[in-house]
């Protein structure tokens, strides 16, 4: 029986064109096919199969890379210019660094901190994930270095540091703890690494548990409501000594259109959390207030501002309806938003992304630059250049890739609590948006026309008071 031919994502198509034409790999053996296609795959006994291996061994030489067991995966690794490898099966990116939970570890994570992650999960992820579940720095990090026995301090040793040494020792001395996104796979495969990437390896490889994939989780708030404020600050100060035996309390929800921001961070124990939730109270709307006038930084989202400007001229008069009608309001208003998100991504696809992404998260990408240090109030008392790493340095990637899986899942939930209430009119608009997005109108037109659309329906939710 003829084995099934295999239907290669779009977006690896791409990755295989990007790699083949780079200047790392000039000279690697590879043949292209009468339809344009690379032939990806070769063997190690075939003639391009040994070639390969033959430019690998001079590219180690060069490197400084012992000809030894190995070196092949070495070697691959290296030279890849992003780190980054597309699945062939779902067109996803996962890093090529041994960053990804073994099964044993997720267990290991679910008895310590009763949280449930998978196979596919990040660990940069999942330590800034129990951060915002209200554990502390010193606990996730001294959780990380027992299990890989690392000569590391809990105290002081940084997010970057701890896991740096966990993914070498997991590579170099097979530690069961992490895995890579790509196992290696030179030379068969042109890159080294094979095609389909451990999201996929449940399809692929019919002897692995699917059930793990399952529990995907994407608990990133405020990557997922494309937050304002500085998000990475506030990442940085909800693992540090100010939260010790607390978590972290957004006073003003982000679930509700309020900012992710250091300045509107406070402890509070974990009961009183769970207890308050998304509730908006008046005591809140104060701090939230007294905040804004001490540092004049903008407490709520740029797409939410009319309703907040409404709320802090209107709540002392009304505080019987705060945590009722203006609650209700900021929620619909947050689920518009997420709407007309959803339509520009999948109605106008990759400029809609693009588009999306100039707007929302690239004025943002600065934050990831600086370590911060704080007050006990959040306020950034210093700023300095932040050290990148390779494994680090594709925090943006992430902090996009959670943005963009937020919207697309909005798009795809049918049984949203609260739903879109756009009117005809708004309908047009945004579809006239769209419009101007598929053929590439100017982005600072595009943009206000987008903010306009947040304006009018947030009138229209004003007028319903």
């Amino acid at each position: 029986m003829a084995r099934e031919k295999r239907e290669w994502h779009p977006n690896f198509v791409e990755y295989m064109d990007f790699i083949v034409q780079h200047p790392t790999y000039s000279g690697l053996p590879i043949k292209q096919r009468d339809d344009g296609s690379w032939s990806w795959i070769a063997a190690a006994t075939t003639s391009i199969g040994k070639q390969r291996k033959a430019w690998c061994e001079q590219k180690a030489q060069a490197l400084g890379i012992p000809i030894e067991a190995g070196v092949y995966a070495k070697v691959m690794l290296e030279i890849h210019p992003t780190k980054q490898k597309v699945c062939q099966t779902c067109g996803n990116e996962m890093s090529l660094y041994y960053l990804y939970p073994s099964a044993n570890f997720i267990k290991a994570l679910q008895k310590k901190f009763n949280v449930t992650y998978s196979e596919i999960d990040c660990i940069y992820d999942i330590w800034d994930d129990l951060l915002q579940k209200g554990f502390s720095n010193h606990q996730v990090a001294k959780f990380l270095i027992e299990k890989g026995k690392l000569p590391l301090s809990s105290q002081t040793a940084s997010q970057d540091e701890v896991i740096n040494a966990l993914e070498s020792l997991c590579r170099y001395q097979g530690k069961k703890i992490l895995s890579p996104g790509a196992m290696s796979n030179f030379p068969d495969r042109f890159d080294g690494f094979h095609t389909y990437n451990r999201c996929c390896r449940a399809i692929q490889d019919k002897g692995r548990s699917k059930e793990n994939l399952k529990s995907y989780t994407k608990d990133r708030r405020a990557y997922e409501y494309l937050s304002d404020g500085n998000i990475h600050a506030a990442n940085s100060f909800m693992g540090s000594k100010f939260f010790a035996g607390t978590t972290a309390d957004h006073i003003g929800p982000i679930s509700l259109g309020f900012v992710h921001d250091p300045r509107y961070l406070q402890p509070m124990y974990g009961s009183d959390n769970s207890t308050k939730r998304d509730r908006l109270q008046f005591v809140d709307i104060e701090k939230i207030i007294d905040i804004e006038n001490k540092t004049n930084i903008y407490p709520i989202s740029q797409h939410s501002s009319l309703l907040w400007e409404y709320i802090k001229e209107n709540y002392q008069k009304h505080p019987e309806i705060i945590e009722t009608t203006y609650r209700n309001a900021l929620k619909q208003n947050m689920a518009n938003f997420m709407y007309i998100l959803a339509k520009i991504l999948t109605q106008c696809g990759a400029k809609g992304a693009s588009v999306l992404e100039q707007i929302f998260l690239a004025p943002k990408y600065t934050y990831f630059n600086y370590s911060y240090e704080f007050n006990e109030n959040g306020e950034i008392i210093k700023q300095t250049p932040r050290h990148f790493t390779q494994r680090s340095a594709n925090e943006y990637e992430r902090y996009k890739r959670i943005a963009f899986e937020a919207i697309h899942d909005y798009a795809t939930k049918e049984n949203r609590n609260t739903k879109p209430s756009l009117d005809n009119a708004d309908l047009v608009s945004l579809s006239l948006l769209c419009q101007d997005i598929t053929n590439d109108g100017p982005l600072p037109i595009i943009k206000d026309k987008i903010f306009e659309l947040f304006q009018v329906i947030q009138r229209k939710i004003i007028r319903t008071f």
